[in-house]
């Protein structure tokens, strides 16, 4: 049984999801990918002016997720390397993985060509690291800002090669988080950065995020970025914000989909009665309400009572 036919026997929507994108670079660049003996895996950018390189270190197992131990972008020096980098990388499209997931989907979901984040994040957690990334910024602000920028317009002219894609949805994988991405950070790097590529996507597939961390704080500046919808987005009793107060703060201007924090249905974490009350008292309150699609907020987790997932289409 495929993941869809899962989905589809719960009697939820799929949501199927599938890149479109791909980074082409200037042939002086080179790509190198390797693992050493300790089994961390290596990905080495060779250039002209110099190479950086990145390592994921294995974790408990051998089927785990690799931590990112080791990032592109430790001084000024290795930014310098990646500007070069960035600024030799161009994008093209490639629709036909989207038009097979949407032959699968057929009307039961839709389909999503999921892409880039905003630069800001694609700098500092993937390409730098946090904390790094916040020295950085600090001691090297204009070489920091070019750096974004440079993402930035590339990341746009992406965005108007997707405009012609036929998915429903396109799609930024930010992983939203306040505690990383603060309120004014967001004003300096999102807002624009949504507005530019709202516009150069045009009106006919929605433009939506991923907004999956602690956003209580960005979500009032939502409504002024062009974005038509966030999803997964996480509140009480995982976030300190509840989902009547998150959907308020969206003004009916953006939708937002979510309201079955992961933890919900964990029976290590929460009890058979307190879920049950959750949907009545929390989720049922909202229920018609315009712009809210009931999702889970982030994913089920690993550890999940799947049958509890199965209860929600049956409470609802």
């Amino acid at each position: 049984m495929s993941r869809n036919d899962i989905v589809r026997t719960i009697g939820a929507s799929i949501w199927n999801r599938t890149g479109a994108v791909k980074a082409n670079y200037d042939p002086v660049i080179k790509h190198i990918y390797g693992k050493r003996e300790n089994g961390t895996s290596y990905h080495q950018i060779d250039t002209p002016i110099g190479s950086v390189y990145e390592e994921f270190s294995p974790t408990e197992s051998e089927h785990s997720t690799h931590a990112h131990s080791r990032h592109f972008i430790q001084d000024l020096e290795s930014l310098r390397i990646m500007t070069y980098v960035i600024e030799g990388t161009h994008f093209t499209v490639n629709f036909d993985s989207t038009k097979q997931a949407l032959e699968e989907t057929g009307e039961d979901g839709i389909v999503l060509n999921t892409e880039f984040c905003i630069p800001l994040i694609q700098f500092a957690k993937t390409d730098a690291g946090y904390m790094n990334a916040f020295y950085l910024m600090e001691d090297y602000p204009e070489d920091v800002d070019k750096f974004i920028s440079i993402y930035h317009k590339k990341y746009v002219s992406a965005c108007k090669l997707l405009a012609s894609s036929p998915a429903d949805v396109i799609w930024l994988s930010d992983n939203m988080d306040e505690l990383m991405i603060s309120p004014n950070l967001f004003k300096k790097y999102a807002i624009g950065f949504y507005r530019e590529c709202k516009e150069a996507l045009g009106t006919r597939q929605i433009f939506s995020a991923h907004w999956c961390g602690r956003t209580q704080h960005l979500l009032p500046f939502l409504p002024e970025t062009g974005i038509d919808l966030i999803e997964a987005v996480v509140t009480e009793p995982m976030a300190p914000i509840t989902l009547e107060a998150a959907l308020d703060k969206l003004e009916g201007k953006v939708a937002f989909q979510g309201g079955i924090p992961s933890i919900m249905v964990c029976p290590d974490v929460v009890s058979q009665r307190d879920f049950e009350n959750y949907i009545e008292s929390v989720v049922l309150k909202q229920k018609g309400r315009p712009g809210f699609i009931l999702g889970m907020s982030d994913n089920v987790p690993p550890n999940a009572d799947f049958s509890r997932v199965e209860l929600i289409s049956k409470l609802i």
